[in-house]
C-alpha cells in the first residue's frame, strides 16, 4: 500500500512536470485539477517573503494566475522527478526535489509583466517607502541580471510540496519554489 502511495505521488509530480514542459494554456484548467479544489491551496514563489504579498499566491484563482504567468514568461522548468524524496503519512504526502529553470524566452516578451510586478511592489500596503524602493529595485536588478545571462542560461532551484489524498487522487495543496541567494 505504501509503495502504491509513493508511486501515485510521484505520478502526480510527473504530471505537474509534464504540464510545465508542455505549457499548453488551453489545458491550464485541466492542469488545475492536480490541486485541491478549494481556496486553502497556496503556491509560494521564489521571490516571496510575506504572505499575500509578491509571489505568495493563495486560492485557486491566484495559483492559476501564477502558473499561467510561468507558462507564458518563465523558462523551461525541469524537476528531478525520479530523485524526489517523498514521504507519505496517511492521506498526506510531502516531497522535496531539485530542478532547473532555463531561460528560453527573449526578455523583451516579459518586460511589461515585470514592470507590472514592480508597480505592485510599489503599491503594496504595509511597507515603508524605503522598503518599497528596496524591494522594487531588487526585483528589477534580478530581472536585468537574468537578461544579461541570456537565452539558454539555467538557474538551479529547490521545490517542495505537500499533497493530500482527495477523492482517491493525490492533489497538490502547498508548493514552494526556492532559489539559492546569489
Amino acid at each position: 500500500m505504501k509503495n502504491k502511495a509513493l508511486s501515485d505521488v510521484r505520478s502526480a509530480l510527473q504530471a505537474f512536470q509534464d504540464a510545465y514542459t508542455a505549457r499548453d494554456l488551453a489545458g491550464l484548467d485541466d492542469f488545475m485539477q492536480l490541486f485541491v479544489q478549494d481556496d486553502s491551496i497556496e503556491m509560494i514563489g521564489i521571490g516571496a517573503a510575506k504572505r499575500a504579498a509578491n509571489e505568495w499566491f493563495e486560492g485557486l484563482a491566484r495559483v492559476r494566475e501564477i502558473i499561467e504567468s510561468d507558462w507564458r514568461y518563465w523558462g523551461d522548468v525541469r524537476l528531478d522527478v525520479d530523485g524526489a524524496k517523498i514521504t507519505v503519512r496517511g492521506d498526506v504526502a510531502w516531497l522535496s526535489t531539485t530542478g532547473t529553470v532555463t531561460q528560453t524566452q527573449v526578455f523583451d516578451t516579459a518586460i511589461q509583466f515585470h514592470l507590472n510586478d514592480m508597480k505592485a511592489i510599489l503599491e503594496q500596503e504595509g511597507l515603508s517607502a524605503d522598503e518599497k524602493l528596496m524591494e522594487a529595485t531588487h526585483y528589477g536588478m534580478r530581472r536585468l541580471r537574468e537578461r544579461a545571462k541570456g537565452l539558454g542560461h539555467s538557474w538551479p532551484f529547490t521545490f517542495t510540496a505537500v499533497l493530500v489524498k482527495d477523492e482517491a487522487e493525490w492533489r497538490f495543496h502547498t508548493l514552494h519554489w526556492a532559489m539559492p541567494v546569489d
